[in-house]
C-alpha cells in the first residue's frame, strides 16, 4: 500500500483518538492540513493557531511531518504554522502575515485590547486571520494579521470605539517593547485539584469555580474542561474567563504535606488581587 495512504489512515486514527479526549472544534481542520500533504501538497500554511491547537496539531502530526511556527515575536500566543514532509528552513516572509500599527491621538483618547478585538471581529474579520494584539502600556498598540486581509482592515477600519484611527503596515523590526504585567504568586494549598487551586488563586469558593467549570468558562492548556477533579502539574496554563491566565511554574511539598505553589498570573483587568 502507498506510504501516503498508510499515513492518511494513521492520521484518521489519531484524529478519532484526539476527539475522544478533547472537544476542540478545530481538530477536523488540523487533520485536514495534514491530509493535504498526504495527498501530494509539499507544504501547508495554517491560519493563526492558539497554543492549544498547536499542541493538538503536534499530537496529530507526531514525527511524520516537519512543523515550524511563528507569531511575530518570541512567546507569541497565536502563531501561523508551516507543515511539510521535508525539512527546509522557512523565512519570516513564508508565514504571510503583517504587523499593523494603530495610530490615534492617545494624548486625548484611549483604546483597549477588547475594543480593538471587538472592532476587528465586528468588521467581519475571522479570528483565524488575526494574530496577537500587543501594547507597550503607554497607549501604543499593534497587531498581526494575515496578508490576505491586510488591505481590507487598513481600508475599512477608521474608528475603534469612538476614537478615530489609522491602520498602517510596518516592518516587523518596529514591533513594540511589549508590556508584560505578569504577577508572581506564591501560595500554599491542600490539594492540587484544579478547583482547589483556582479557588485559592481567585479568592473565591470551590463551589463558584465548579460552577464556572460547568459553564465552560475555564480552560486547561487552552482546552475547555468539564471535570473539577483534574490534577494540575508544573507548566500547566489555566484560563478563567473575566479573571485572567495562570501559568504554574513550580510545585513543592511542605513538611505538613501541603503543596507550595508558584505561578505567573496575568489579570484581565487593571485591578490587582495580590
Amino acid at each position: 500500500m502507498d506510504k501516503n495512504i498508510l499515513l492518511s489512515e494513521q492520521i484518521k486514527k489519531r484524529t478519532q483518538f484526539l476527539r475522544s479526549k478533547n472537544d476542540n472544534e478545530d481538530i477536523s481542520q488540523l487533520s485536514g492540513y495534514l491530509m493535504q500533504i498526504c495527498y501530494g501538497k509539499e507544504a501547508v500554511l495554517t491560519n493563526f493557531l492558539d497554543p492549544g491547537a498547536r499542541v493538538d496539531l503536534r499530537e496529530l502530526a507526531q514525527f511524520d511531518f516537519y512543523i515550524q511556527e511563528f507569531g511575530g515575536y518570541d512567546k507569541a500566543e497565536k502563531c501561523r504554522v508551516i507543515i511539510s514532509n521535508d525539512w527546509e528552513y522557512k523565512d519570516v516572509e513564508n508565514f504571510q502575515f503583517s504587523l499593523i500599527k494603530i495610530t490615534y491621538n492617545h494624548k486625548f483618547a484611549s483604546i483597549t485590547h477588547s475594543q480593538i478585538l471587538g472592532t476587528l471581529l465586528g468588521s467581519g474579520l475571522s479570528p483565524a486571520s488575526l494574530g496577537d494584539i500587543i501594547t507597550d502600556g503607554k497607549g501604543n498598540w499593534q497587531f498581526f494579521i494575515s496578508d490576505i486581509m491586510l488591505d481590507f482592515v487598513c481600508r475599512e477600519i477608521t474608528r475603534i470605539g469612538k476614537v478615530a484611527v489609522r491602520l498602517d503596515r510596518i516592518p516587523l523590526k518596529q514591533i513594540l517593547n511589549i508590556e508584560d504585567d505578569v504577577q508572581n504568586v506564591k501560595l500554599v494549598v491542600n490539594s492540587l485539584r484544579i478547583d482547589a487551586i483556582l479557588a485559592a488563586l481567585t479568592r473565591t469558593s470551590r463551589n463558584i469555580i465548579n460552577n464556572q467549570i460547568e459553564k465552560e468558562n475555564i480552560k486547561l492548556n487552552w482546552h475547555k474542561i468539564n471535570n473539577s477533579n483534574i490534577i494540575v502539574t508544573v507548566n500547566d496554563v489555566l484560563s478563567v474567563r473575566h479573571f485572567g491566565r495562570i501559568e504554574i511554574s513550580n510545585i513543592t511539598t511542605t513538611r505538613k504535606g501541603k503543596y507550595r505553589l508558584e505561578a505567573n498570573l496575568w489579570l484581565s483587568k487593571k485591578k490587582r488581587m495580590y
